[in-house]
């Protein structure tokens, strides 16, 4: 059985536990899981989602940017509409996965702005594991691939501030590895496990994915056969996660790594004061 205490790294066949397909006789952790937009989770632990009934999931952002060039491209008049939608196509896939007894909430955040409040975001991180007392949390690496992703990651590591329950994540994408599905490298050594998905499991995710119509065109990109989980290793926020440029300095998501990083160190030394 998995016991929840002090932030170390943990062996193997503790992430395997942690980790496991559903259908599997171990026991999850009570888990949280953080993430930035509704799809997110999906694309981190789809395969295995029957496992989280007990869990509570996180999203960051209302996955609708205010800038409404998203929603007027899929067809929303109103950004209010689109973010509605977002909201009742995470509710299908609950519904889709069989997880009614798990809970989930929204911070409301509007998307790609996350990074603009990364204290508050670490404090209001802070205050659900104080609510919750997870084991684990799923989250986002600090990978460059968009930066409500590198905010989750920031908050979360901050919130938990190398204590309490483990870390655990899932790649996405980033500038060296557009086709998901891989981690960057790290000189932090740390655990890593992968996962093949068997044709039923692969049938589950594909129907859970096809919940987010609107979302089709950019979720035909991820890679579906496989999930990969490590224990999440120590960052340094007030660098990028490589040699820039990382993948959203390519894009105009109203934010650069360079910007994200001196964001981050701003918010380091607010909540070093406010401690």
């Amino acid at each position: 059985m998995w016991k929840a205490g002090p932030y170390v790294r943990f062996e193997l066949d503790q992430l395997k536990e942690i980790t496991a397909p559903e259908g599997s006789d171990a026991a999850l952790p009570r888990a949280l899981l953080v993430f930035a937009h509704p799809d997110d989770e999906v694309i981190a632990v789809g395969g295995r989602m029957g496992r989280f009934a007990r869990s509570h999931f996180v999203h960051v952002t209302d996955g609708a940017p205010r800038n409404e060039h998203d929603s007027r491209a899929h067809g929303f008049e109103r950004l209010d509409d689109y973010r509605s939608a977002r909201a009742q196509e995470f509710r299908s896939v609950l519904e889709c996965a069989g997880l009614s007894d798990a809970t989930s909430e929204c911070l409301a955040i509007p998307d790609q702005e996350a990074s603009l409040c990364l204290a508050e975001l670490t404090r209001r991180i802070a205050r659900l594991l104080e609510e919750h007392q997870p084991e684990v949390v799923f989250t986002h690496p600090y990978e460059g691939g968009h930066p409500d992703h590198d905010a989750c990651a920031f908050a979360v590591h901050h919130a938990t501030d190398g204590s309490g329950p483990a870390i655990v994540e899932s790649p996405f994408y980033n500038a060296r590895n557009r086709d998901t599905g891989g981690f960057l490298p790290t000189t932090d050594l740390t655990d890593e496990v992968v996962y093949e998905l068997n044709p039923a499991e692969l049938a589950r995710k594909h129907a859970l994915l096809d919940c987010f119509t609107t979302q089709r065109e950019t979720l035909r990109g991820f890679t579906a056969t496989e999930e990969r989980f490590r224990v999440a290793p120590e960052y340094d926020f007030s660098t990028p996660p490589h040699q820039p440029p990382v993948l959203y300095d390519g894009y105009p998501w109203g934010m650069d790594s360079a910007r994200f990083c001196e964001l981050a160190r701003d918010a380091e030394r607010e909540l070093q004061r406010k401690r």
